[in-house]
């Protein structure tokens, strides 16, 4: 898929996450889509790259949703290094690997939020809320990605 195809799902991904986020937001399983495009637009940049995209993204969510901006900022950030240098030193473009580490950033970027940011520190957040939530983000960004990807 070319990189415009590529960066055209990232845009509809956080164009769905901020049009769709109030309906599910009431509940503690829900797709984050904005933690699915940050990471694969984190796929596509190298890392210096993909840090200022994970600050932009940071400083938009924070003011969105009147937390810490300076945390949420530098939590965005180091997510979207790690995926820019993650792709680059593993250099794969196969679906499992962006399946994959899809699933893991987006469970470890929600659990780091619930601890640092939102201070919720319970067991089930962490252990049965944020993998849930992450195995629901990257079925959406995955099947996202395929959308944009057949309209070739």
């Amino acid at each position: 898929m070319s990189a415009r195809r590529e960066w055209f799902a990232v845009l509809l991904l956080l164009l769905l996450h901020f049009a769709l986020h109030p309906l599910w937001s009431r509940w503690p399983i829900g797709p984050d889509l904005l933690a699915g495009g940050l990471l694969l637009g984190s796929f596509l940049l190298r890392w210096g790259r993909a840090a200022v995209f994970g600050c932009l993204l940071g400083l938009l969510e924070a003011s969105i949703s009147l937390g810490p901006l300076g945390l949420t900022m530098f939590l965005f950030s180091i997510f979207a290094c790690i995926g820019g240098w993650l792709r680059r030193i593993v250099y794969s473009d196969s679906d499992t690997f962006v399946v994959a580490s899809m699933f893991l950033g987006t469970w470890a970027l929600r659990a780091s939020v619930a601890l640092l940011v939102q201070e919720d520190a319970s067991m089930g957040a962490l252990l049965v809320n944020a993998p849930a939530s992450a195995a629901l983000t990257t079925v959406v960004c995955w099947l996202v990605d395929r959308f944009v990807s057949a309209g070739a």
